[in-house]
């Protein structure tokens, strides 16, 4: 069982892979870390978290108040505790501002369509959060419902919070929530990305409870992006027989019909 002091270090490490990943500027971003049932070891308020020492953490109470440390507790404590009132089964809390992530929640493009596997192997969707004015009781309050059935939460505008048994496994939760976001920016800029189809994600689904992981829900109300005609779980879905209907055909044809549009104006520019 790891001490106090292996936390802290493990929270320094942290917070400088975070900010080396460009996730999180000057004082932005917070963490913690569960210290038994009733004390939160935690990154403080007013300190760049790249730059951090042991000393400089503090504990706090399952209510927010300070027990020890020089500096005091982080505005955003509150979204920590409600994390863990929530997740009885983490232990381990990071807010940070992922930048793509942040980007998708400003275009008002969610990430919980289902197009790879991976992220329906592990964290099933990626939800966002309504948007909550940052330090206020709006943002833990924002994600009472959706931390209890996923891993990762969007906030909309602010960030992202991702919880774990460890704090590396949040850290590696929030690593494939922003290179989901990276894959789904370059796949939108090349063309119209295709989600998974129900056969697929059932597979997947059915493949994680074999393994015995825990259940984390794909639904149609998490994936608000690819519309009724070829939503994964929509029940007016047809039978993936490997037909395309018109407006999934049209939508495939589009990035093509695009391409050819403009080598056909320059070409006819050639003899203008």
């Amino acid at each position: 069982m790891k001490t106090e002091f292996r936390y802290r270090k493990d929270l320094v490490e942290i917070g400088k892979r975070i900010h080396q990943k460009g996730w999180i500027s000057s004082t932005d971003g917070n963490f913690s870390v569960k210290l038994g049932d009733d004390k939160i070891l935690t990154t403080p308020t007013g300190i760049h978290k790249g730059f951090m020492e042991e000393d400089d953490l503090i504990v706090t109470d399952m209510t927010g108040k300070k027990i020890s440390g020089t500096r005091n507790p982080s505005s955003e404590i509150a979204l920590h505790i409600a994390c863990y009132k929530q997740r009885p089964d983490v232990s381990a809390v990071i807010h940070a501002h992922p930048t793509l992530c942040v980007a998708f929640s400003l275009a008002g493009i969610p990430l919980a369509q289902c197009l790879l596997p991976e992220v329906v192997f592990t964290l099933g969707s990626i939800p966002t959060a309504d948007y909550a004015v940052p330090t206020t009781d709006e943002v833990p309050k924002s994600i009472e419902k959706s931390i209890r059935e996923y891993d990762a939460v969007i906030l909309e505008r602010h960030g992202s919070v991702t919880v774990g048994k460890t704090i590396f496994d949040a850290y590696n939760t929030l690593e494939r929530m922003e290179h989901v976001a990276e894959i789904t920016y370059h796949a939108r800029a090349l063309g119209n990305p295709r989600p998974l189809t129900k056969t697929q994600v059932d597979e997947l689904l059915k493949i994680r409870s074999g393994l015995g992981l825990p259940e984390r829900k794909v639904t149609c109300n998490d994936c608000n992006s690819c519309g009724k005609h070829n939503c994964a779980h929509s029940a007016t879905t047809k039978p993936d027989d490997g037909t395309l209907s018109v407006v999934q055909a049209r939508e495939k044809d589009e990035p093509l019909i695009e391409l050819i549009t403009r080598e056909v104006m320059a070409e006819l520019k050639k003899f203008s």
